[in-house]
């Protein structure tokens, strides 16, 4: 996919990977639509790429059917629907289940609703792309953050489905699995070793641009990972066995 004068809508497009991403492709031609829970925050960064501003909380359905019924109404069209924002809850089993109720609707509902609402709208115009950030830790596993790591790999597994039921309908569907960037969800975790190696916004920008010109379904910025995706698939034990080993004894003994 080549962003030039296309329709691109981004939540969470007001801080970190999802301003890193409207930057870019403001950059690349396209009119981008920025949206995130403040209408503040979106006119304070929209203004600076030119990008239309539109408040949403992901997790309400009603919001991101109005987010993508103003991207229509401005532009008549939306080529390309970035489900971006999330959020971490950090806890193992006892994590309460309010915080999984909330994660649950940001991390994956959220991409959900994208989807059921956008989707019609590019069969209708023939083309769209649908590309949902989700995390290493959705295909491999963060030790400190379970709903994290469920939430993550729920959304690849949502993303899976979409390219395989719409792929061949002219709708193109990218997952972004990003590792270590450096943005606030990574504050305190820059000597863990989810924090190892963090590239910048930008670096991780111009690896989704790269990524949707070839219109990987896969989208990945650090080879480790998909190194240890790739035990993964021929051998589940050994899988394990790797990543308790990267997981330090405090941290086992502080689980719950």
């Amino acid at each position: 996919m080549q962003l030039k004068d296309k329709v691109a809508v981004v939540t969470g497009g007001a801080q970190g990977i999802g301003l890193g991403l409207c930057t870019r492709f403001a950059q690349e031609g396209a009119h981008v639509v920025l949206s995130d829970l403040k209408q503040e925050a979106c006119e304070r960064e929209a203004g600076k790429i030119d990008a239309l501003p539109v408040a949403a909380d992901v997790s309400r359905e009603e919001d991101i059917a109005n987010l993508v019924s103003a991207a229509v109404d401005r532009f008549g069209q939306v080529d390309l629907f970035v489900s971006n924002a999330g959020i971490a809850v950090d806890g193992g089993i006892d994590t309460p289940i309010e915080g999984w109720r909330k994660i649950i609707d940001i991390n994956l509902m959220a991409e959900v609703h994208a989807a059921k609402h956008a989707i019609p709208h590019m069969l209708e115009q023939g083309s769209g792309y649908m590309l949902n950030v989700a995390s290493a830790g959705g295909l491999l596993v963060i030790p400190d953050t379970v709903s994290y790591t469920v939430t993550k790999h729920a959304a690849v597994g949502f993303s899976e489905w979409l390219a395989v039921v719409y792929g061949d309908r002219g709708i193109g569907v990218s997952v972004l699995c990003p590792a270590a960037v450096a943005t606030a969800i990574l504050a305190g975790k820059e000597d863990t070793p989810e924090g190892r190696g963090a590239i910048s916004t930008e670096e991780l920008a111009g690896i989704v641009v790269d990524g949707l010109a070839e219109e990987h379904f896969m989208i990945s910025t650090h080879p480790w990972v998909l190194e240890k995706f790739a035990i993964k698939a021929r051998d589940y034990d050994e899988y394990i066995r790797t990543l308790q080993a990267d997981i330090p004894a405090a941290a086992k003994a502080a689980a719950v």
